[in-house]
């Protein structure tokens, strides 16, 4: 907490479209965005001390539901909808593509050492 260091992860459609994004700002109190959805929120408190630090995003078209987990903690589990997603009024029109790409863009990604898709 507190390196301003930022995980950046980007959903695509096959047309490389934006399809939804997490971010997670390693501020003095941690916070995360929920891309083209919400505002930066706190993490909650429970964030694991570990240095190293293994994040898991998933999302699940049917039901619109959202998780983020860090060493298998369980930090956010939420639904996607318009009371959630307060600041952009388009927000289905992201979270509805179907994702074949993600984007890791290391210009914004300034915290990951490595990644993987599945089960790792």
């Amino acid at each position: 907490a507190g390196s301003d260091e930022m995980v950046w992860v980007e959903f695509r459609n096959e047309n490389n479209e934006a399809a939804g994004a997490v971010w997670i700002y390693f501020r003095s109190t941690p916070q995360y965005w929920i891309g083209y959805c919400s505002p930066y929120l706190n993490l909650p408190a429970n964030l694991p001390s570990a240095v190293n630090k293994v994040w898991r995003f998933s999302y699940n078209q049917q039901t619109k539901n959202f998780k983020i987990s860090c060493n298998d903690v369980l930090l956010v589990d939420t639904t996607l909808s318009d009371d959630v997603c307060t600041t952009w009024n388009n927000w289905r029109t992201y979270w509805e593509r179907d994702v074949t790409k993600i984007y890791i863009d290391s210009k914004y990604d300034t915290a990951s050492e490595q990644f993987c898709t599945g089960k790792c």
